[in-house]
């Protein structure tokens, strides 16, 4: 009796370690199926700065670019990833030594996504991604037409630069830089700002950004208006706040006597034509911005867009306040394309240079 009962225990156990070992079995595979694509197929779930998400390689070695400013930021980081570029990348390449501009203008060239991309271009550049911005509004239908993952960065404001550094960074597969050129872009901002947030609301000038037309300016969330407020100035349309859909617009046309009734304080042009056009002009001369001979062009090293923007910010706070901020700026724009476009060439002639 003892032996038939131990006989049977015996058995039970067996059929109790089966049952137990396929039970692990199942719920392994159900573990395999629901695990992220990442831990089987060398990829990873990226979210953008647009918060889209996608499924990317974890090494990414072939990238196409539809923005001047991305792309900059892609070349600083993982120079040799770069499989094409933007055409206003490809005009833009005048800081960077003429080795590398040799290499670079023989790249495809793709177009921007907000004029002329060329979809053939960029499946036969064959990309594993292709970076955009968020103000890309098209960016899922290119996402199917590439069949590819499309991200997007962002450059709406000097914030977004800084972010947009350590998305690309992480992308690209170089944090580490990423995040070093983000903490630069925060760190200048704040040294321009402990100055300028001491500026009394009363005191800040009225500042009319002009773009090409004259008669056209920026919405409030723009990397042009974003320049304006951080260095201490109200922008046209911080004051006259437009549609919902005209905040990131940066080509809103103002009538002249919308401008005349604003009256700014100061007027930045995109570039010297555009200043010599408000100075000549009938129609300008009793804006007290003309009548103070405070109308200025921005500078070719010192833009209010374009990568080198965060350099616009410190120009612009040295245009407005030139009693109140105390930075040296030659030498910081030394600094910034050292450290951007690894350049440690730039002269002072070339700095005060007008666009």
């Amino acid at each position: 009796m003892k032996k038939g009962l131990k006989k049977l225990l015996l058995k039970g156990t067996i059929l109790s370690v089966c049952v137990a070992m396929l039970m692990s079995a199942m719920s392994g595979c159900k573990s395999s199926a629901t695990a992220p694509v990442s831990s089987q197929s060398g990829t990873q779930v990226i979210t953008d700065m647009a918060n889209r998400k996608n499924t990317v390689p974890t090494d990414i070695t072939k990238i196409s670019v539809v923005h001047p400013i991305p792309c900059q930021m892609v070349w600083r980081l993982a120079p040799d990833k770069l499989v094409s570029v933007d055409k206003q990348f490809d005009d833009r390449l005048e800081f960077m030594s003429s080795d590398e501009q040799t290499r670079l203008k023989a790249l495809p060239i793709t177009g921007e996504f907000h004029s002329g991309l060329s979809a053939e271009q960029i499946l036969a550049a064959n990309p594993q991604l292709v970076i955009s911005l968020t103000k890309d509004t098209d960016i899922e239908t290119e996402q199917r037409s590439f069949n590819v993952p499309v991200v997007a960065a962002s450059k709406d404001t000097l914030h977004d630069l800084a972010d947009s550094w350590r998305f690309v960074g992480k992308v690209v597969g170089n944090e580490k830089e990423g995040n070093e050129l983000g903490d630069y872009w925060d760190s200048t901002m704040k040294m321009v700002t402990d100055q300028t947030d001491k500026i009394a609301d009363k005191d800040k000038l009225k500042v009319y950004y002009a773009q090409s037309p004259i008669s056209n300016t920026v919405g409030p969330k723009t990397i042009m208006a974003s320049i304006i407020s951080l260095a201490g100035g109200v922008s046209y349309m911080e004051a006259n706040p437009p549609k919902a859909s005209d905040a990131t617009n940066e080509s809103i046309a103002i009538s002249m006597e919308e401008i005349l009734k604003w009256n700014p304080d100061v007027i930045i042009t995109k570039d010297a034509k555009g200043r010599d056009e408000i100075l000549s002009s009938a129609a300008w001369k009793d804006v007290t911005a003309v009548k103070n001979k405070r109308v200025y062009a921005s500078t070719k090293y010192e833009m209010l867009d374009r990568t080198q923007s965060l350099m616009g910010l410190l120009w612009t706070a040295k245009t407005l306040y030139p009693d109140k901020v105390t930075f040296d700026l030659n030498k910081e724009v030394r600094t910034f394309y050292s450290k951007v476009y690894l350049d440690n060439n730039v002269t002072d002639d070339q700095i005060s240079k007008t666009n």
